[in-house]
């Protein structure tokens, strides 16, 4: 029997093939809808590789625990809602305070949909967070949506340093709206994204107002 260990660990192999790169894609997915299913502290490695119908020696072949499984996923997790950014930044011009939130919140609603696991990860240990590296590109990619949103009549185009502040606390108040999204009951939930909407189009409009 495996040892359970309880620190988070790299990749035993980085597959170098396309093939070992299906396979974790594979995994993963698996994994992704095995902790939706059974949330994070039930989900068990032998669970993720009968569900992705593979031996369980080739789940651990490429991760070492269920926490290098929970990151991996946190990190694609990170990436996908970075592309989405990313196409909010495209349009952000043509955007007031009160449309960008929307657009964020809907396709941050979206991609909780979408991103089976998310919700369920939020109770994993805090080591199994994507790297800080990563966490500070949404950061600064929500600050350039801030940069490049249309100016209103009460406050012009903002430095980029002032940016990055509104995006922090952004997306810090965006990081409560999933854990309350998480825990509320199905008929709660549009009701508390209105909540957040609210007080996020009412943060902006304050701060953006303001010349520091």
């Amino acid at each position: 029997m495996r040892k359970a260990s309880h620190s988070v660990e790299g990749p035993r192999r980085v597959p170098q093939q396309e093939r070992g790169t299906r396979r974790v894609a594979q995994l993963l997915e698996a994994a992704s809808e095995t902790i939706a299913a059974a949330g994070y502290e039930n989900a068990t490695m032998a669970q993720i590789a009968d569900r992705a119908g593979a031996p369980i020696g080739s789940l651990y072949q490429f991760f070492p625990n269920k926490r290098a499984v929970a990151h991996a996923l946190r990190t694609s997790y990170v990436k996908d809602y970075e592309a989405l950014l990313v196409r909010l930044e495209s349009k952000a011009s043509a955007l007031g305070v009160d449309r960008l939130v929307a657009h964020l919140l809907a396709m941050t609603m979206e991609f909780v949909q979408t991103h089976r696991a998310f919700l369920a990860l939020l109770d994993a240990p805090s080591s199994t967070r994507s790297p800080v590296a990563l966490r500070n590109t949404l950061r600064a990619r929500l600050a350039r949506c801030l940069v490049a949103m249309r100016p209103g009549i009460h406050h012009p185009r903002i430095s980029n340093e002032k940016a990055i502040r509104l995006a922090t606390v952004t997306l810090q108040m965006i990081k409560g709206l999933n854990q309350l999204y998480g825990e509320a009951k199905p008929a709660e939930r549009r009701k508390i994204v209105l909540e957040y909407r609210s007080a996020i189009t009412s943060y902006l409009f304050a701060r953006l107002g303001r010349a520091s």
